[in-house]
């Protein structure tokens, strides 16, 4: 009979034993919580200008390398200019024929023009004859008449008027004829200077295109790339080549950013960011949130949206391309009542002591289901989430006070741990 009660007692205590073990809880407290969003990007320059060359030809000389710093207008490179310089002088001299040819045109006009003075005063000559000859005629009828001279005075004197008359008819086709040619020098002097004004312009772009033969930096910057080296040929037939890259500065630069369309709704222009490299991996630089771009990207039906976080560096230690990760502060919460993330996870499935795999939490403002140990029974409780730093959720509203204990998972399961992008924030 002792044996019994003895077993009966060990029993009982293992019984009361598993029943305090069954679950493993933490205590809901106060705490400060830092929201931030996780990602990572690329380093970048602020600025960066593609050198190009808009004429073909091959490289010459080289002036700059790699990680030049160099000024605005200072020659990068210089192509072949031997074609150039014949097309120029070829254009010059077709200018100076063209010139020529135009001056010839402007003589020819002022000839013309002498010719139309010339004309016009043999007419108003033959005018003034041809009137004084019909005067004598007029005079030497009315003498004829009184018996003062004879016939054939008259006779002689109408014959010359009448060679007056077709003299002025002669004088007046003179006339016309020299202002048609004097019209006509004028279109083949107008002609004459379009044609050397073609030829201008030629020489102005054979002349342009040996200024572009020499390639200068736009900017003041540092040399990133160089994709030319000397005797290579370079064509821009089609579209212009990058022959350099060059950045303005390596101290402001911007990290290019992929988040995700959970967190973006988060994401506010000057938001700071803590941002590290895999270069310095002690050196945590800070930088502020620049542009979100409303533009998406889908890949496999994953959207995100470029967001640019832009950052000084007064050593300019960093280098275009190198991967950043980045922290970026969404919210601050001071001595807020908070449970453990693994809490908003658990739910009392007796088929599995694992929490639910499920999503059950969201953005601030979201309602969840946490469970309290309450008299060593799980109890649900409905509670309002706001921000998380993905160890600790903050709690807004619900019947969970500082001190509660909340399970987070079942005695034998592993503790719950928070998945990024699900409780307002990734950490």
């Amino acid at each position: 009979m002792a044996v019994v009660v003895v077993v009966a007692i060990l029993l009982s205590r293992c019984s009361a034993s598993h029943a305090k073990s069954s679950y493993v809880t933490a205590p809901a407290k106060h705490a400060d919580i830092r929201a931030t969003i996780n990602e990572t990007g690329t380093v970048n320059p602020v600025n960066e200008v593609n050198v190009g060359t808009q004429v073909s030809g091959t490289i010459e000389a080289l002036y700059v390398d790699y990680n030049s710093k160099v000024h605005k207008n200072q020659i990068l490179a210089t192509i072949d200019p031997t074609l150039f310089q014949s097309s120029l002088g070829q254009a010059q001299a077709n200018y100076q024929a063209a010139q020529a040819s135009a001056g010839a045109a402007q003589t020819t006009i002022q000839q013309a023009a002498a010719n139309v003075d010339t004309a016009r005063a043999n007419l108003d000559k033959a005018v003034a004859q041809a009137s004084l000859t019909r005067l004598t005629v007029s005079r030497d009828r009315s003498l004829l008449a009184q018996g003062f001279i004879a016939q054939s005075q008259v006779d002689s004197d109408v014959t010359n008027a009448t060679a007056n008359d077709t003299a002025v008819e002669a004088a007046r086709k003179q006339v016309a004829a020299a202002v048609a040619q004097y019209q006509g020098s004028t279109h083949s002097a107008a002609a004459a200077e379009a044609q050397a004004q073609a030829q201008r312009g030629q020489v102005e772009s054979a002349n342009y295109n040996l200024t572009r033969a020499i390639i200068r930096s736009p900017i003041d910057g540092i040399v990133v790339s160089r994709a030319i080296s000397i005797g290579q040929t370079v064509a821009a037939s089609f579209q212009t080549p990058t022959l350099f890259i060059i950045a303005t500065t390596l101290k402001d630069m911007q990290i290019d950013a992929s988040v995700d369309e959970a967190d973006v709704g988060q994401l506010r222009v000057g938001q700071s960011a803590r941002i590290s490299v895999p270069a310095f991996p002690n050196v945590v630089f800070h930088g502020v949130v620049q542009q979100i771009r409303v533009n998406p990207n889908v890949t496999n039906n994953v959207v995100t949206y470029d967001t640019i976080i832009a950052l000084h560096d007064a050593s300019a230690r960093l280098m275009p391309g190198m991967t950043a990760t980045i922290a970026i502060d969404v919210a601050s919460r001071h001595n807020v009542l908070t449970v453990p993330a693994a809490a908003l996870l658990y739910r009392p499935d007796s088929s599995a002591t694992a929490p639910s795999q499920n999503a059950v939490a969201g953005a601030p403002g979201s309602s969840v289901t946490v469970w309290a140990l309450r008299k060593g029974k799980p109890q649900a409780v409905t509670v309002t989430i706001g921000y998380s730093d993905n160890q600790n959720v903050e709690i807004t509203a619900g019947d969970i006070h500082d001190g509660d204990k909340v399970i987070v998972a079942n005695t034998g399961g592993s503790k719950a741990p928070a998945r990024p992008g699900m409780f307002g924030g990734r950490g």
